[in-house]
């Protein structure tokens, strides 16, 4: 019995770091589904008809990549702001369409980023009005993080 005592300690050290890692090592992990801007685009803005594909996500926990557009005047820290697939999508003449652009408000106030982000947070399919134009989408955000 002893002599299997040290290997079992052994074999349990070692899981327990590979839990550690998957759980610290690998950042915060906010769940959810991974989404994408080619999934948003199949929406129909004009008549509001979405794939099931994309109607199955309503309500649901979702992260997606993109570029924030900070709405607010303190740009050190953002409650809302619109997530865009690309740094190029500019808010000015012409706005992306609607199905391009995710009204997104946090929980709690986050830092304003200039390159690409993770947002986790719960997807709605709803029209959110903004000083920049309409978006199709909205999420409830829980966090963000670099785009890695």
């Amino acid at each position: 019995m002893k002599k299997w005592l040290i290997p079992g300690i052994a074999i349990l050290v070692v899981i327990i770091a590979v839990a550690v890692y998957q759980v610290v090592g690998e950042g915060p992990n906010y769940g959810g589904t991974s989404l994408n801007w080619r999934q948003l685009g199949e929406l129909d803005y004009i008549t509001g008809k979405a794939p099931a594909e994309l109607l199955a996500l309503d309500n649901k926990s979702v992260k997606l990549p993109g570029f924030m557009v900070p709405l607010e005047d303190e740009q050190r820290q953002v409650v809302e702001f619109l997530l865009v697939p690309s740094s190029q999508a500019c808010i000015h003449v012409p706005a992306p369409p609607p199905n391009q652009m995710v009204f997104v408000k946090m929980k709690k106030g986050v830092p304003a980023m200039q390159g690409p982000i993770w947002v986790y947070g719960t997807l709605k399919l709803v029209t959110k009005q903004s000083m920049y134009g309409d978006a199709s989408f909205e999420i409830t955000g829980e966090a963000i993080e670099p785009y890695k």
